[in-house]
């Protein structure tokens, strides 16, 4: 199976006119989630060092850098905002945390090359949309072998995306993605300590997907066989699977549908729990120092060891465990991400109730990453059944959820009238005619 060429044919062919407008509303929504997760992460330390590289390493002023006074080249600027994006755990998901590396290498072009809304709109779509058929297709990636999806994935996706803004055809796309598939990479290990190495992953993966697609434009050549073949994606990074699946349906089915969005700053995997905790502590008015137990009975897809460090030293730490996570929401408003900071990881109550806290995996649990909730607090017992968070493909935000989603995470960090700007000019994406205007209005004023 010619999966390489077969995906290039598929961007190089598909137009605007092809996307369901359904998919265009859920791009403009991952759009503007992404830019409240980048508004976010530019005031964290470990963001502002990537910026502060970046700055340090200067380049031409090509493209905009979030929350910035000052541009960068393409490839540094994707490198600024991707980082920037997957820095708080609070990203859109859609295509394997695609938003984080597709994104800002589409918007970095776009803004370069002076492309319109649709142009933008369409790019993101394909490069989503091949992203997340990778995602799909691989067993074992994460799970087994240890990859971080984004980082493997991502160079992938961003590729397509600047290929086809380029106007590649698809014989030197499929060579950009031979190209990218050699920068593939990313290790879970930042798991048990909670490292920094995942902050980067995104925005690194989407530079390299960039980088990839103008070489291809020059007329560097990468293997045409880099997915399917003996040591391309599938045999290096996944264990065995029916490499029909990355095809199937292509063009027709849109996978990226629905999409998939975070209601908190924390793993995915954590999303329904704290939104269970957020809903008990409002119907019961629970008191936090007065909690004797909590029991969380799960699935294992949210109970795997990497999910289950009781005792984190940094914020990523913290975010990636869900004992640790569900402690943080049982004493803070997990509404404003902000709170998720190193006060919650030396709370003493937090770190005492992620201790204690029972975890019971259930083999019979396994839809919706679901969850029964028990917390024993002031001699009363209260449970809770998970169900689908606001943003996920079973509860999904509409463009209103997302507008109030942006103004939450945003008030703090912008004023209202750039708020406004940005909301308005998301809103009317498809009939922008420089998609400059959004990158300089998501810049420092």
């Amino acid at each position: 199976m010619q999966a390489t060429r077969v995906l290039a044919r598929f961007v190089a062919d598909t137009r605007y006119e092809d996307l369901p407008s359904s998919l265009i509303a859920e791009c403009k929504i991952a759009l503007l989630d992404a830019l409240a997760a980048a508004f976010v992460g530019s005031t964290l330390p470990w963001a502002q060092r990537v910026i502060e590289m970046v700055r340090e390493l200067g380049g031409a002023a090509q493209a905009s850098v979030v929350s910035q006074p000052w541009r960068a080249d393409v490839s540094r600027a994707v490198l600024a905002n991707g980082a920037m994006i997957g820095a708080f755990e609070c990203e859109p998901l859609t295509g394997s945390h695609a938003a984080g590396t597709v994104l800002p290498a589409a918007l970095a072009i776009s803004e370069r090359d002076h492309r319109n809304g649709k142009d933008f709109l369409l790019a993101l779509a394909l490069g989503f949309e091949l992203s997340g058929r990778l995602n799909r297709a691989a067993v074992g990636l994460e799970s087994t072998r240890g990859f971080h999806n984004p980082g493997v994935q991502g160079p992938f996706g961003a590729a397509a995306a600047v290929g086809k803004l380029l106007g590649l055809d698809a014989q030197t796309l499929a060579s950009a993605l031979g190209l990218a598939g050699s920068c593939a990479a990313g290790l879970l290990e930042f798991a048990w300590a909670g490292d920094d190495t995942k902050r980067i992953h995104l925005g690194r993966a989407g530079s390299l997907g960039l980088e990839s697609a103008l070489l291809a434009q020059k007329g560097l050549h990468g293997p045409l066989t880099v997915i399917e073949g003996r040591y391309g994606y599938f045999n290096a990074f996944s264990e065995p699977t029916d490499i029909a699946r990355l095809t199937d349906g292509l063009g027709k089915k849109w996978i990226i549908q629905p999409a998939s969005h975070k209601a908190f700053a924390t793993h995915v995997t954590h999303q329904a729990v704290v939104q269970a905790i957020q809903d008990m502590k409002r119907d019961h008015q629970i008191d936090p120092g007065a909690i004797t137990q909590v029991r969380i009975r799960g699935s294992h897809r949210i109970l795997e060891d990497r999910h289950c460090v009781r005792d984190p030293k940094t914020v990523m730490g913290g975010q990636y465990s869900l004992p640790f996570t569900a402690a943080v929401a049982l004493t803070r408003d997990m509404s404003d991400p902000l709170v998720y900071d190193q006060a919650a990881i030396d709370d003493a109550l937090v770190r005492k109730l992620a201790q204690t806290m029972e975890i019971v995996i259930d083999p019979d649990l396994h839809e919706l990453f679901p969850a029964e909730l028990t917390i024993a607090c002031g001699g009363k017992t209260f449970s809770k059944l998970t169900s689908a968070h606001k943003g996920s493909p079973h509860n999904p935000l509409s463009w209103e959820d997302a507008c109030e989603k942006f103004t939450r995470y945003t008030r703090k960090l912008i004023g209202e009238p750039q708020a406004t700007a940005i909301m308005q000019a998301v809103a009317d994406l498809e009939r922008q005619d420089d998609m400059g205007r959004i990158a300089v209005l998501a810049a420092k004023r």
